[in-house]
């Protein structure tokens, strides 16, 4: 396109020329000016993803195709899900829903797979009450037990020999060994391995970068959390160990404290043991301990007032021992996380984020495109 342009340029200079050579005194005639080539942008340099912007620019609401998000135009009303309220008909009325059941024979075939199913979640399927009702629920159940325990004992022995039931049993010939032998020695197991399991409740917790000694007394160097040795390396591993205990302890030399390999040589790192107690065993001690099951066996006609308060006063204060210092660990974990967040948005986010703009200037075309290298 372009030199068939020149040519005719060049032939209607020539023959400009010709004519105002041949006749100097006509006018000239007029030029054509020359088309000016335009290069368009397509593209503004707007529609392109923002550098600094954390967030994109929402040019749907800017465009009003959309609601934005920081001021709606119209509030939105949370529609109801069509499946609840089923298909409309053809006069607009919404029908009953068509709900498929099983029948009697997939009832029959599937009643195997749901028992053994339910036995596998055993008991978290039973609808129990929160753990501190059921604890007081036990515990009350136990109170009463040894109460009716203590009255039956009580009861066969004269005002008199109050307090010296036993020498009164030797004197008159009268069978130590009843009913009552057992459910107290029932009760003294049961209140004895609820505080078992609950000081014995821990978990364990391995700190894989602290090489140094913790400052606590449940840490401990342990192996390396890997898969464990067989039967007979631990039996070997365990003989040998109680065959250096025992020369060691007829010398008198300590053993090593050196944490840097195991018996079957794997790394060794540290292990805390943090006790978990159970709401519900914590509670059961509180309003039934071992310390309740001596004070019922002191419990008699003479002193029953005094030992109901001593039993009052003793579930009482620990159980606002524990509350209270219930209160102090949460009390430390929400400083702590508070530490965190006022150190995250003073000195974190600031720098993780900060606030810019893009800035834009408008120009024109003529700006842009260089004219003196067309011509």
């Amino acid at each position: 396109m372009a030199s068939p342009r020149r040519s005719s340029t060049s032939s209607n200079r020539r023959t400009i020329n010709s004519a105002t050579s041949t006749s100097p005194s006509a006018p000239a005639l007029p030029i054509t000016p020359r088309s000016r080539a335009s290069y368009p942008i397509t593209r503004s340099p707007l529609e392109s993803p923002s550098i600094s912007a954390s967030l994109p620019f929402d040019w749907e609401a800017a465009r009003g195709l959309r609601d934005p998000p920081y001021s709606p135009l119209s509030p939105k009303r949370r529609s109801v899900r069509n499946s609840s309220i089923g298909t409309p008909d053809r006069k607009g009325v919404p029908t009953k829903r068509a709900v498929r059941k099983q029948s009697l024979c997939e009832k029959i075939t599937s009643l195997p797979s749901r028992i053994a199913f339910e036995i596998s979640i055993f008991p978290n399927n039973v609808p129990l009450p929160a753990p501190k009702t059921s604890a007081c629920l036990i515990g009350g159940t136990l109170h009463f037990i040894h109460f009716c325990i203590r009255v039956s004992q009580i009861r066969s022995v004269p005002d008199s020999d109050i307090g010296w039931e036993d020498m009164y049993r030797e004197d008159n010939n009268v069978a130590w060994f009843d009913w009552t032998v057992p459910m107290t020695c029932l009760l003294i197991v049961a209140a004895s391995l609820n505080a078992l399991f609950l000081f014995t409740h821990t978990k364990l917790y391995h700190l894989h970068l602290q090489p140094d000694p913790v400052a606590s007394p449940h840490a401990r160097f342990v192996s390396a959390p890997t898969d464990p040795p067989s039967l007979a390396t631990r039996l070997r591993t365990y003989a040998w160990s109680a065959f250096l205990a025992f020369w060691r302890f007829l010398l008198g030399i300590s053993p090593s404290s050196s944490p840097g390999s195991s018996a079957y040589g794997s790394p060794r790192v540290q292990e805390l043991e943090v006790w978990t107690p159970s709401e519900g065993e914590l509670m059961l001690f509180c309003v039934y301990s071992p310390i309740h099951v001596f004070l019922w066996m002191l419990w008699n006609a003479g002193n029953w007032i005094m030992m109901a308060a001593v039993m009052v006063g003793v579930s009482f204060q620990a159980r606002i021992l524990t509350t209270t210092y219930e209160a102090l660990l949460k009390d430390r974990a929400i400083i702590a996380a508070e530490v965190l967040h006022e150190y995250d948005e003073k000195y974190v986010s600031p720098r993780i984020h900060p606030v810019r703009k893009d800035a834009c200037v408008m120009t024109n075309e003529a700006e842009i495109v260089d004219h003196s290298m067309l011509r």
